[in-house]
């Protein structure tokens, strides 16, 4: 029996379109700030005196200009209330963890000359902690002591050894902002305003790297000041693709989709603005019509999935490029191990290529998630969401198939301690009389794989009924690690949901699937209502 296949509604599939093609597709729709003559901001932010604010997580605006949250208050959601991790006693906020007054539960008041340290009364402070006040404190960790005593970090920012920073930050390519998120509690900051198109992230340092396609450019941002560049470098030509970045101390590495090129960046020390301090210090082309995707380091190697162009026929991707960095200053190619030899279980005995897009390296090798598309017909998937496993010792290749009712179009890869998690993309349908936003979408989600076999899928449910409306259905993207949670980014309605890696399973902490979930998705990204998309295209999570 032949399989079913979506039918297109007006133009073409969405998610059965070559990645690539769906950032150029919405590129045109990005807002790039407020404009001199006057402010406009962008969806999910508000004009405040000349200033955009965002009235769910400023506390200075929160819910509205001018009113600002009270002492040891965050905004959520547009009201003040006590920050993650603190609680109200007597009508103040504090953490019982540290509150002489409030050491374990809200009125339990140390006897004195106790301090409380771990919501404990105790006669001295234990060896690596501090003493302030009555409170004895890890200042590497603590939010309200951070770095130093009374040095409270803002919002639901968290301390990173010593420093205020989110624990994991969102990119919304179509709004121009950057949205920090704390771990553990999934609580929102405050989106910012910053450049003009980002399309990758990563984090080195305290700082997050933030590639802007627009104007080809590597902004920096503290982890914890989102809406200010500290730093920026060149990506070389005005027309870069960005696709991806890879942190490799002291050296950065970068691959632009569109020109074919390996950029290594160098930190050289603080800049005068306070950043890491970069310069590229190389850079090599890849090979015509190669459009690299992704990279990974394995030993002294990178592993560079080429997709290919379909200007040349896809002849130059379907492939793995090998680089050699033993002297990253003196990059050599080595050679490109071909993906065509794998069986790509092609649903009509038609054309299926890989089209790689994602790669990671782990103990066991490197790991290279394939769409496995048709592209002579839409781009739309012609066979299960496959990796390929390369053997770094001998450059062999093996086939993992992740199974097609739970997964097309594979589009991301990350290992989550011993196993692997795959974002599948799934296929969508475009309604093109909307802006061409995705208006269905099937075998979109995640797949946890363990020695080299599919042992879990979680499947990405809008929590609404697609057709319906107001309903925007959800096409999972890229995704970060923060302990054992994946955060995942919607690249049709700007969500991100959050999922545990839990004994062998995929557990929803904050999605639509399952009635046990903490609660909705993240709204990370929101939708303006004068764009038909909102694309969390990237995250990243600072350690």
């Amino acid at each position: 029996m032949p399989r079913p296949v979506w039918r297109r509604t007006g133009t073409r599939s969405l998610h059965s379109l070559a990645p690539l093609m769906l950032l150029a597709a919405i590129a045109s729709l990005t807002l790039t700030g407020c404009p001199d003559e006057g402010v406009v901001c962008t969806s999910g932010l508000t004009v405040c005196g000349d200033t955009c604010v965002d009235l769910g997580g400023d506390t200075a605006n929160c819910g509205a200009c001018g009113n600002a949250c009270g002492a040891g208050q965050v905004c959520q959601e547009g009201a003040c209330g006590c920050r993650p991790g603190t609680e109200s006693c007597g009508g103040a906020c504090v953490s019982t963890a540290s509150d002489v007054a409030h050491c374990g539960a809200c009125g339990n008041a140390c006897a004195s000359g106790q301090v409380c340290e771990s919501g404990t009364c105790r006669e001295g402070c234990s060896a690596g902690t501090t003493r302030c006040g009555d409170s004895c404190l890890d200042l590497s960790a603590d939010p309200l002591n951070c770095g130093a005593c009374g040095n409270v970090c803002p919002d639901v920012q968290s301390c990173h050894a010593g420093r205020c920073a989110y624990d994991v930050v969102t990119a919304c390519y179509t709004n121009g902002q950057l949205v920090g998120i704390q771990a553990e509690t999934d609580a929102l900051g405050p989106r910012r305003q910053f450049g003009a198109g980002v399309q990758s992230l990563a984090a080195w340092d305290g700082f997050v790297l933030a590639a802007d396609a627009t104007n080809s450019k590597l902004l920096q941002a503290a982890g914890g000041e989102l809406g200010t560049v500290v730093e920026e470098d060149s990506l070389g030509s005005v027309s870069a693709s960005p696709n991806e970045m890879l942190v490799d101390p002291p050296y950065v590495y970068v691959v632009d989709s569109v020109n074919n090129t390996l950029q290594v960046l160098k930190r050289e020390g603080a800049a005068q603005g306070g950043g890491l301090g970069l310069r590229t210090v190389t850079q090599i082309h890849l090979g015509p019509s190669t459009s690299p995707q992704a990279v990974a380091k394995w030993g002294s190697t990178l592993y560079i999935p080429l997709f290919g162009t379909a200007g040349s026929d896809f002849a130059s991707g379907n492939a793995v490029a090998r680089v050699d960095v033993s002297n990253p200053e003196q990059p050599r190619k080595l050679d490109t191990i071909s993906l065509m030899g794998i069986d790509r279980k092609s649903f009509d005995g038609g054309t299926v290529l890989p089209l790689p897009y994602s790669a990671t390296a782990t103990d066991a090798g490197v790991y290279v998630a394939l769409t496995n598309l048709n592209p002579y017909n839409d781009y739309r998937p012609n066979g299960p969401g496959m990796l390929a496993r390369i053997d770094p010792a001998d450059g062999g290749v093996s086939a993992i198939d992740l199974g097609a009712e739970a997964c097309l179009n594979a589009g991301y890869v990350e290992g989550v301690g011993d196993q692997l998690v795959v974002a599948c993309l799934g296929e969508a349908r475009l309604d093109g009389s909307n802006g061409n936003r995705a208006d269905a979408v099937r075998a979109t989600g995640l797949v946890l794989v363990k020695d080299d076999v599919p042992v879990a899928s979680y499947a990405l449910s809008p929590g609404c009924e697609p057709g319906t409306s107001g309903c925007r259905v959800a096409v999972a993207g890229r995704f970060a690690v923060a302990g054992n949670a994946v955060y995942l980014g919607d690249t049709n309605a700007g969500r991100v949901f959050v999922v545990e890696v839990r004994d062998g399973q995929l557990v929803e902490r904050r999605g639509y699937s399952t009635p046990q979930a903490r609660g909705p998705a993240l709204e990370a990204c929101p939708v303006d209502p004068r764009r038909p998309v909102s694309n969390a295209i990237d995250l990243t999570a600072l350690p």
